[in-house]
């Protein structure tokens, strides 16, 4: 499956909450129950069917915030991530990022590696925006 990069980084084609993802109660339950574990964030399983912040349909990922401010302002400047803004990594990002590296540097090796891939590295944003960038610059080499 191709891989699928929301405005601030997050991997929607590998999140739980994506709606190919999240296709039963179950599969919702189990995402809310990790990341109440390893983020701390509640939310209600039927809450957790999300259309990728790309979409038309989508209000928005569930997962920082109704209104995302970072989704915001990659649409209000005409960019598909954050990987396409020269302002990159601002202080919002920073402040994202270092929430979500904060919870890898604390699980990394303290949980089974299929946990690990399937509810936190989805959402380590400076590795997908840093391999976005790496790869335009390769490009212009």
């Amino acid at each position: 499956m191709k891989e699928i990069i929301s405005s601030c980084g997050y991997r929607c084609d590998a999140c739980g909450a994506f709606v190919r993802n999240s296709k039963t109660a179950a599969s919702r339950r189990k995402v809310a129950d990790r990341w109440k574990k390893y983020f701390k964030l509640r939310f209600q399983p039927d809450k957790l069917r999300c259309s990728g912040c790309l979409s038309e349909s989508s209000a928005a990922c569930p997962l920082p915030a109704a209104n995302c401010e970072i989704r915001e302002c990659v649409l209000a400047r005409g960019m598909v991530t954050c990987a396409d803004c020269f302002d990159y990594p601002c202080a919002k990002m920073e402040t994202r990022m270092a929430r979500v590296e904060k919870v890898i540097s604390k699980y990394k090796d303290r949980i089974p590696t299929g946990e690990f891939a399937e509810f936190i590295a989805p959402y380590d944003a400076r590795k997908n925006l840093d391999k976005i960038r790496d790869r335009r610059v390769d490009r212009l080499d």
